[in-house]
C-alpha cells in the first residue's frame, strides 16, 4: 500500500468533504440519479466508504449536517431509484426547506426566551424600531378609517358639486 503525501491527504479530505456536503442538495442527487451514477457498483461502494463522515471528528467539519442524513438514505436502493424522478427530488427539497424553517423558528424562540425570571433587555435601537413600526401601523389605520368629521365634509362636498352640475 502506498502512503499518501500530506498534501494529497489534505486534498482528498477537502474533495470528499465538498462532495459529501453536495449530497445535501436533492437537485444534485436527482442529477446523479438521472445520469445513472446510482446504478454503478463502484459509485454505490464509494457512498458506503463515505459513511466515515458520520464519525464526530469528521462531522464537525461539515457546514450542512443534513448531508449525513442524505448519505445514509443513499444506502437504500429504493431511495436512489426514487431520486431519479423530479417530483421525488422536489418533495425531498421541500422537506429540507421545511426543516430549516422549523429549526430557525425554534432557535429564535429559544434564544428569545428569558432565563428564569430575567427579563430580556432590548437595545435602544430595537426599541426605536418597534416604536416606529407601531407608529406606522397607527398611521395606516388612521388612513384607512377617516374620522366622522372628515367623512361628513367629503359627503357634503360631493353633494354640493353634484348640485352645481
Amino acid at each position: 500500500m502506498q502512503m499518501e503525501s500530506v498534501e494529497s491527504e489534505k486534498t482528498r479530505f477537502e474533495v470528499e468533504c465538498e462532495f459529501v456536503q453536495a449530497l445535501a442538495n436533492p437537485n444534485y442527487l436527482n442529477f446523479l440519479a438521472q445520469r445513472g451514477y446510482f446504478k454503478e457498483e463502484y459509485f454505490v461502494n464509494y457512498l458506503k466508504y463515505l459513511l466515515y463522515w458520520k464519525d464526530p471528528q469528521y462531522a464537525r467539519c461539515l457546514k450542512f449536517p443534513q448531508c449525513l442524513h442524505m448519505l445514509e438514505a443513499l444506502q437504500s436502493q429504493q431511495f436512489r431509484d426514487s431520486m431519479a424522478y423530479g417530483p421525488s427530488a422536489k418533495f425531498v427539497e421541500d422537506q429540507v426547506v421545511l426543516q430549516w424553517q422549523f429549526y430557525l423558528r425554534k432557535r429564535h424562540r429559544l434564544c428569545m426566551m428569558p432565563d428564569e425570571g430575567q427579563e430580556l433587555e432590548e437595545s435602544e435601537d430595537e426599541a426605536d424600531i418597534r416604536q416606529k413600526d407601531t407608529e406606522d401601523e397607527d398611521d395606516e389605520e388612521t388612513m384607512k378609517k377617516p374620522d366622522a368629521d372628515t367623512a361628513e365634509k367629503n359627503s357634503t362636498t360631493s353633494t354640493v358639486s353634484k348640485k352645481e352640475k
